[in-house]
């Protein structure tokens, strides 16, 4: 027959499984990073108004590509498997709404005023924004899948 555990004993279990969730549920380390690039390349697309038409359209792409090529290189098996959930997915929207009015709003002054660092700027406050954003929201994520255990 078997005995039922203590309330301390079914406590101590319920914390390693939240820590277990936790560790499972974060994403790998250069996940938040490579978003955080490939956003970052689209506030730098004023710099390319110079360029030939075929490059200003060939370009971009061609770059975000190479930077998910690069962060795909030697990457385990399972993580390619990893899938957005709904919170996830809400987060990254709004990192590229974010994206988005940085880079506009950067691209116009930049037409407007002639400020050549402003898009750097941008580019650079883009990708701190999710790098570290990014983090905090796994963090919170993987806290509240683990709260649905209790």
């Amino acid at each position: 027959m078997e005995k039922d555990p203590t309330p301390q004993e079914a406590m101590a279990t319920l914390a390693e499984a939240e820590q277990q969730n936790i560790a499972r549920l974060q994403r790998p380390a250069r996940y938040w990073p490579t978003l955080g690039l490939m956003l970052a390349v689209f506030a730098l697309l004023p710099y390319t108004r110079s360029w030939p038409m075929l490059l200003q359209y060939l370009i971009p792409p061609a770059t975000v590509i190479a930077i998910g090529a690069v962060a795909a290189w030697k990457q385990p098996s399972a993580v390619r498997k990893l899938r957005l959930s709904g919170s996830m997915t809400l987060g990254l929207i709004g990192f590229a709404a974010a994206a988005g009015v940085l880079g506009g709003l950067s691209t116009a002054l930049y037409a407007e005023h002639g400020w050549w660092w402003l898009p750097a700027v941008a580019a650079a406050a883009l990708f701190a924004l999710v790098t570290f954003g990014g983090r905090a929201l796994d963090r919170f994520w993987a806290r509240r899948a683990s709260r649905g255990l209790r």
